[in-house]
């Protein structure tokens, strides 16, 4: 069944950044409508699946008063209401579009039900070169014990991921992830999804995406190596994971699986075997066993901007009746 939506031609201008990498091409590209108050709402979703990027981000004006923006958030399937590489990028697109003045160090993003901060760090010239946001307090919602199914969800042996003496555990920062520990690179080149098993395992989670990481590293100044599939989202894989890459780091501090302290940083790669290459810092603080905070930024290209022209209308469902 065909949606058209009729109604007057417009065209749209989006910016296009490549988030969590210093080059263009590399990391999670992103598409950000600055001006989405012009565009007709239930655009939104068609949009975000014609440009089928892992997110796109539309922006409004605040709803709350010290804040820079409202952003609505959009998989090429679902609108989120947080999301890490979205928040990044945004703040990358609009400081390069001007609406982000020079003398700003930290500027807040109004999400669905929650005021994210970002704090940004500017090069010698003035020009914004990281963008760190902080999450929310991270919430552990349970360890995931049929660690055999995710090994064949992930077309793995149960030892991949039974070596590694870690848990399968779902964790939030903002969106609840499962975590999955797999005990080498090698393990890491060999997944293929098995939608059908994901499926089994969304019957007890409510969702079947995956993140996986090991502590085997490709670039030697990393800390983990790490691979995002969320089919559920319309994402069969994504080459890098903000929201993700949080519940990461709380779940590597909790679980101690590396060096803990009262401020553990944490490198992740990603995006790797998508030619991506994508690189997440992750900060965890804590106050004895209590994580206190959890940060994740990283840098940003603006590769470009246009214009995608569409129809600012009311859809109309057009199809063949069967029976």
């Amino acid at each position: 069944m065909a949606v058209a939506y009729y109604g007057v031609a417009m065209a749209f201008r989006f910016i296009l950044t490549d988030v969590f990498t210093e080059a263009p091409f590399g990391g999670n590209q992103l598409a950000v409508f600055p001006d989405a108050a012009d565009i007709d709402p239930r655009l939104l979703q068609p949009i975000a699946r014609e440009l089928n990027f892992s997110e796109t981000t539309f922006v409004y004006p605040p709803h709350r008063p010290g804040s820079l923006a409202r952003l609505r958030i959009f998989t090429p399937n679902a609108e989120i209401p947080f999301a890490g590489h979205p928040v990044v990028g945004a703040a990358f697109a609009l400081e390069s579009d001007g609406r982000v003045p020079a003398s700003v160090d930290r500027l807040v993003f109004d999400l669905e039900g929650s005021a994210v901060p970002i704090d940004l760090v500017r090069d010698r010239n003035g020009k914004l070169a990281t963008a760190t946001m902080t999450q929310q307090k991270p919430v552990f919602l349970g360890q995931y014990h049929q660690c055999d199914l995710v090994a064949e969800a992930l077309s793995l042996d149960p030892a991949d991921l039974a070596i590694t003496g870690l848990p399968c555990e779902v964790v939030s920062t903002g969106l609840p992830i499962h975590i999955v520990p797999v005990g080498s690179l090698m393990a890491m080149s060999r997944i293929r999804l098995r939608p059908g098993k994901l499926a089994e395992i969304g019957k007890t989670l409510g969702f079947g995406d995956l993140f996986v990481f090991t502590l085997e590293t490709v670039d030697p100044t990393a800390t983990v190596h790490c691979r995002m599939f969320a089919p559920s989202f319309g994402i069969p894989e994504d080459p890098a994971t903000g929201s993700a890459s949080g519940c990461l780091g709380a779940y590597l501090v909790k679980n101690r699986a590396v060096q803990v302290g009262p401020l553990t940083r944490i490198v992740s790669e990603q995006g790797l075997e998508m030619g991506r290459p994508s690189r997440v810092i992750i900060e965890v603080e804590r106050q004895g066993e209590a994580i206190t905070a959890v940060r994740v930024g990283g840098s940003a290209v603006v590769v470009g901007d246009g214009h995608l022209r569409a129809f600012n209308g009311t859809p109309a469902v057009a199809g063949r009746a069967t029976g």
